[in-house]
């Protein structure tokens, strides 16, 4: 026999023509029990998905696949001693599977940790350097001309880059935007020049 249960799309499944062999029934007679269950379109939209595969003639025809609700809604008229040790098959079938899919998944919790580094900020944070810097050349150096104060804005940038470690304050990574801020909020620029 194929197997009972088996994953489709990250899902842990079984399918009508599984449980048609299984339960020696027609298929037919399982796509009927399908559709007449009495529950409500939410948890048919949610545990049966109705799609075609072709027979061995090659016409199209419908199926369904059963999350381990729509199964257990199903079987649950199913009765007879065979019926019985179908039922534990599957529900023991669709469990290791499920353990099996949970394992083979990364922690996303490890992953995450892993890869915070490689986080930059977005445009909106971006945006809120570029006004911090602006603010503090202002402060600083407001008095001067435009022209001038070009050279304090690079300065800024270059001690910004200096400090974090990247080729532009775009590349600033996420857990670094507040330290940037402060690090912005208290930065001295100093350019000895002849003005």
């Amino acid at each position: 026999m194929q197997e009972l249960v088996y994953e489709k799309d990250g899902m842990v499944v079984t399918d009508s023509l599984t449980l048609a062999a299984a339960f020696e029934k027609g298929h037919d007679k399982v796509l009927r029990d399908i559709r007449n269950i009495k529950c409500s379109e939410a948890f048919k939209n949610e545990h049966f998905a109705e799609f075609v595969y072709k027979n061995k003639q090659g016409r199209e025809m419908p199926m369904y696949y059963l999350t381990y609700e729509g199964f257990v809604f199903v079987a649950m008229s199913y009765t007879g001693s065979r019926a019985a040790e179908l039922k534990e098959d599957f529900i023991l079938n669709f469990g290791n599977r499920v353990k099996q899919l949970a394992s083979s998944q990364p922690d996303m919790k490890h992953l995450e940790a892993t890869y915070t580094d490689a986080i930059t900020i977005k445009s909106d944070k971006q945006r809120v350097i570029q006004v911090a810097v602006r603010n503090r050349v202002y402060e600083q150096y407001g008095h001067i001309s435009d022209s001038a104060r070009r050279k304090y804005f690079a300065l800024m940038y270059q001690q910004i880059r200096k400090e974090f470690g990247v080729l532009s304050y775009r590349d600033l990574r996420e857990k670094d935007f507040q330290r940037a801020l402060n690090f912005i909020d208290k930065s001295t620029l100093q350019i000895i020049t002849s003005q």
